[in-house]
């Protein structure tokens, strides 16, 4: 399992471009997740719901109206009225042709490299029939399984998920851990794979519970230089950020820096 690869103290944090290379490139569209991959990202996150016809639609929000030219919720739409608007005109003008794309599509960019993919199930304001099963079939279909990890503010998602596959990866999404009640139980009690916290919450505290307790931690969304070389001294195993090349360069110019302390 790649997820397996991101180990506290390696060499290398993993860099995942958050809704794809949203620092230069619409969020979540095609655009996006082809510069991730151009800059050679780990990995790519991207954020799934249902369309009114049960097609797997990528998108943030719940609604249309921030990332594209329509109004109203996605669930209201079928697939073929949602590729009617626009997604990157919001962003530049030079990205007029991007439309909501469908994970499938993701996927199947996706298979011919060896990216980590996050998908995140926005199922914690609305409920989508069975769309843990429907991603769970095409993560089988081409082949990802063992490249993707599932995370979710709905730990409910989350178990099912683990139910359908219990080999399939999962995080769970959490702004602070140390603001919730019996947090490692829960942890424990979902037999999830990693934990997914705000990096402004993040501390050493909680990445020495985490390893004691052989959870991975991959914290979002740091853009800034001084948030990034931060996190890389915590040690955090992998870092979603909008700004992945960013991210890349930071990371090597901190390991220039260890390899010369070492030597001294």
């Amino acid at each position: 399992m790649l997820l397996n690869l991101i180990i506290r103290g390696a060499t290398v944090v993993k860099i995942i471009a958050h809704r794809g290379f949203s620092g230069i490139a619409p969020e979540n569209t095609m655009a996006a997740f082809e510069r991730a991959i151009a800059i050679k990202a780990d990995g790519i996150e991207c954020d799934v719901h249902l369309s009114k016809d049960g097609k797997i639609v990528i998108c943030h929000d719940t609604t249309l109206m921030r990332t594209t030219n329509g109004s109203g919720s996605i669930q209201d739409y079928t697939w073929d009225e949602l590729q009617a608007f626009d997604a990157g005109s919001w962003f530049s003008p030079e990205f007029s042709k991007e439309r909501i794309p469908s994970l499938e599509r993701l996927l199947k960019l996706v298979r011919k490299t060896d990216l980590l993919l996050n998908i995140e199930l926005k199922t914690e304001t609305i409920f989508y029939p069975q769309i843990e099963e429907k991603v769970v079939a095409l993560l089988k279909k081409f082949d990802l399984v063992d490249h993707s990890l599932i995370s979710s503010f709905n730990f409910q998602s989350l178990s099912k998920v683990k139910v359908l596959l219990p080999e399939l990866a999962t995080a769970a999404l959490i702004k602070y851990p140390q603001e919730v009640i019996n947090f490692w139980e829960q942890m424990s009690a979902l037999k999830v794979n990693a934990i997914h916290p705000c990096y402004l919450g993040l501390t050493t505290d909680i990445m020495d519970k985490a390893e004691k307790r052989g959870f991975q931690i991959n914290t979002w969304t740091p853009d800034q230089p001084e948030e990034i070389s931060h996190l890389l001294k915590l040690q955090t195993h992998g870092i979603i950020t909008n700004f992945p090349e960013k991210a890349q360069q930071i990371l090597r110019q901190e390991k220039g820096v260890n390899s010369e302390t070492s030597r001294d």
